[in-house]
């Protein structure tokens, strides 16, 4: 089971949460009412961008879509979409922090 540790932002405090199976980042956020901020929900907007501090295995590699919007806006590769990203299940901690939209 996977530990998702999200840290504090100008979204609200940091949250940690304990999760199994798969299941998106900005939907787990959505749950634990963590504070990572989102927009369009469909790899368009970037409001949830989010850069993985610690556990990037725990994550599927991102699909066409995302890879293509980070490639636009020269992301480095720590950084992903929430609203793209998904968690699977394993052992692990998934640290991350919520950079929010490209010109923020």
């Amino acid at each position: 089971m996977p530990k998702v540790e999200l840290s504090r932002s100008p979204a609200g405090p940091a949250r940690t949460v304990t999760t199994s199976g798969r299941i998106r980042l900005l939907d787990l956020c959505d749950d634990i009412r963590a504070p990572v901020g989102f927009g369009c929900r469909a790899a368009r907007c970037t409001t949830c961008r989010i850069e993985i501090l610690a556990g990037p295995e725990l994550l599927d590699p991102p699909a066409l879509e995302e890879a293509e919007l980070l490639r636009s806006i020269d992301a480095p590769p720590a950084v992903r979409l929430a609203c793209q990203a998904v968690l699977h299940d394993g052992p692990g901690t998934l640290r991350i922090h919520w950079i929010g939209p490209r010109n923020a």
